[in-house]
């Protein structure tokens, strides 16, 4: 397949690199790298390129390989922000935490005044918690290009998970006060607020944002849990936990065969830091892509049983999730959990879907139907809030079921203690 591909693409470097792009789309690293190459022999330098060496080594768990890549091309572009995300998402995977964010630190010396690489630094040091590193870098950045609206969301977000969330909350009031139409501060004023037991101050903030931003999943999420601290009737209408978490025993799903296959994916040793999972592995981009025919027929026999679930549901135009049900979905993104003993994942929600999910794939013995280990709960919060809500609802694991939900609903997974993992697919889902 390689030979005949190169030779199709001729002695065109481009033709190869974008050749190579594909093929990793679908599945296929050896191939691509093989292009990727071929295509340094011909004399393609581009960053780009280099970055997409890096990303096949990862895929092929070459690590090391992928770490020098990226390094190799910072230390020549120290603004390509693709190659900082990939070097910080990749490092706490293999150990390597602690160094994830130290290309920024070096990058930003060198280019002080590159906004895009201070927000992506920014935006990492978010995802990662690293609050003491996000404070100090927010407010260099505002020393830098001055008040900004974003920047004072990044750090009052930064204040907040280091204790002081009064000071945040003041901070966000200012910003909002001179710029009353950035819809992320709202929601992060929501979440402030309700760290602070203030939850109808937090119902309004919250609000604002879903006003300005409809389809924003954290700030429904924060407006439900806010609603029910409350006692307002609204929450049940929001979160309809009996009727809009679906369960699917999905058709002809081959476990044995697919659990080979995604097993054989999964070649990091820990967790990305910026996911919600602990104790466990997560597997690289759009699982959904791959072109092989097992999993291309897995995700054509699931989108059309959640599309006949989603055919049954009642229409309220005014809610954030019937409101936009078209009968119809595709994939934003396809993933594979692998959790070993003890390993869970915290109370989370999905900003970029409308419609997630947990497909059970292999479970250990232990667990498989129990409502306590390894279970799946909903409606109790992040813990980050300091909330004493116990789940809502709470579905036992049981191999080949699938469990679908709107996006912006908090969900979890008890722990468990096995000698075997406990392996998933997720995705999720956009209206089309």
């Amino acid at each position: 397949m390689t030979d005949g591909a190169i030779s199709r693409s001729g002695g065109d470097p481009i033709a190869l690199h974008n050749r190579a792009l594909e093929l990793r789309r679908l599945g296929c690293p050896e191939e691509a790298l093989a292009m990727i190459e071929r295509a340094r022999t011909l004399g393609l330098r581009a960053p780009e390129t280099l970055v997409a060496r890096g990303h096949l080594f990862a895929d092929l768990g070459r690590h090391d390989e992928a770490v020098e890549q990226y390094r190799e091309v910072l230390a020549d572009h120290p603004g390509m922000v693709a190659a900082h995300e990939s070097l910080a998402k990749l490092l706490p995977q293999i150990g390597r935490g602690g160094e994830a964010l130290d290309s920024y630190r070096g990058a930003l010396a060198q280019a002080p005044r590159d906004g895009l690489l201070w927000v992506s630094a920014m935006a990492m040091a978010h995802s990662t918690r690293d609050h003491e590193q996000l404070l100090l870098w927010a407010r260099r950045a505002r020393a830098v290009f001055g008040a900004d609206t974003m920047i004072s969301v990044h750090e009052a977000t930064a204040l907040a998970g280091l204790g002081a969330a009064a000071a945040g909350r003041d901070l966000l009031v200012a910003a909002i006060r001179n710029d009353p139409d950035y819809s992320p501060a709202y929601g992060t004023l929501a979440f402030i607020l309700l760290q602070l037991g203030d939850p109808a101050r937090a119902a309004e903030a919250a609000q604002q944002a879903v006003r300005r931003v409809g389809d924003d999943q954290s700030s429904w999420a924060l407006l439900g849990t806010a609603w029910r601290l409350l006692g307002d009737p609204r929450e049940q209408w929001l979160c309809d936990y009996d009727r809009l978490i679906m369960a699917i025993e999905v058709a002809d799903l081959e476990l044995l065969r697919v659990a080979g296959i995604l097993t054989g994916l999964h070649l990091a040793s820990f967790e990305p830091a910026e996911q919600t999972l602990r104790g466990g592995t997560q597997t690289r981009d759009n699982l959904f892509d791959r072109s092989d025919p097992v999993l291309q027929a897995l995700a054509g026999s699931i989108r059309r049983q959640v599309e006949e679930r989603l055919a049954g549901l009642p229409a309220d135009p005014n809610h954030p999730f019937l409101g936009r049900n078209r009968g119809s979905i595709a994939f934003a993104g396809s993933w594979s959990v692998r959790l070993r003993s003890q390993g869970f994942h915290v109370n989370h929600i999905h900003p970029s879907g409308w419609l997630s999910s947990a497909c059970y794939i292999a479970l250990p013995p232990e667990i498989e139907g129990s409502s306590s280990e390894g279970a799946l709960t909903f409606g109790s919060p992040d813990s980050a809030l300091g909330l004493d809500l116990p789940p809502s609802r709470i579905l036992a694991p049981v191999a080949g079921r699938l469990i679908v939900f709107p996006s912006y609903f908090w969900h979890g997974t008890e722990p468990f203690a096995s000698d075997s993992p406990r392996l998933t697919i997720a995705f999720d889902a956009l209206p089309r």
